[in-house]
């Protein structure tokens, strides 16, 4: 995946979203597109700048085009093909805070556990929808790397089902700014439940294709825990690893194997 941007100011150990480009890049075509037409009046005097003498037709029926308005909004183009989730997906933006102490050797969020890759860099993540977030990238090449995290996600965000929750965080990773360029999404691990000392979890496992780099696309593993009751919020843990980099995936794999919660 792409490597991170750099941290909003006051923003609480989440990822941001890349899912507001498409529009910003609609209001600039909206701007432009006024711009044009203001010229073209004032240049015209105001009148019909094809025809200028010609006549209104009062005897004419209602017209069967209707008129541009450029107060609207126009058509959202539709997101790219996938055989089991979409882009443009709608992805909480949590105001929860939250700041686990890291033990030595494992990144932690709450009471769920992972182990540290040997070699990999502890560094900052940020998701709209996770906050306590810990993570571990690897630089792939310069703009793309690997990683693992674990983070929380709230239940007073709509985040109250493992399963769901793990497919919803699927689609919002996958449609944020570390992947632009989405092409689409093959998923490895459909979705099953697993267990993670003791607690139910749900775990899926997709690859992510997108254009215009050096890789194919990850491998990522999506992994919601329920810690327990007494508690507000769910276990997440997310992971990525280009797809062919046998070597990055069997380091991530072994990391999944440490996952605990207590």
């Amino acid at each position: 995946m792409r490597t991170p941007p750099p941290k909003p100011a006051g923003a609480e150990g989440t990822k941001r979203s890349g899912n507001y480009g498409w529009i910003i890049a609609l209001v600039v075509l909206a701007l432009v597109a006024g711009i044009v037409t203001a010229a073209i009046l004032w240049n015209t005097g105001g009148t019909n700048p094809i025809g200028g003498g010609a006549k209104e037709d009062t005897d004419s029926s209602t017209p069967t085009v209707s008129a541009w308005d450029e107060t609207s909004t126009p058509t959202t183009p539709p997101p790219p093909p996938t055989n089991t989730g979409g882009q443009l997906v709608s992805c909480p933006i949590t105001m929860q805070t939250g700041d686990t102490t890291q033990p030595y050797g494992k990144l932690q969020a709450d009471t769920l556990s992972v182990s540290l890759i040997q070699g990999w860099t502890i560094d900052s993540m940020w998701l709209d929808s996770v906050y306590d977030l810990h993570a571990q990238i690897d630089d792939v090449y310069p703009g793309w790397m690997s990683n693992i995290a674990v983070g929380l996600l709230s239940n007073q965000d709509g985040f109250t089902e493992i399963r769901v929750s793990a497919e919803q965080m699927m689609d919002c990773f996958a449609s944020s700014g570390y992947y632009i360029g989405f092409t689409g999404r093959q998923d490895l691990i459909a979705g099953e439940q697993i267990s993670v000392s003791g607690h139910a979890a749900w775990r899926i496992q997709s690859n992510i294709y997108v254009s215009g780099e050096r890789v194919p696309g990850d491998r990522v593993d999506i992994i919601v825990v329920d810690l327990g009751t007494g508690k507000d919020h769910l276990g997440l843990f997310f992971s990525s690893c280009s797809i062919g980099d046998d070597a990055r995936c069997a380091k991530v794999d072994q990391a999944i194997s440490t996952l605990a919660v207590g």
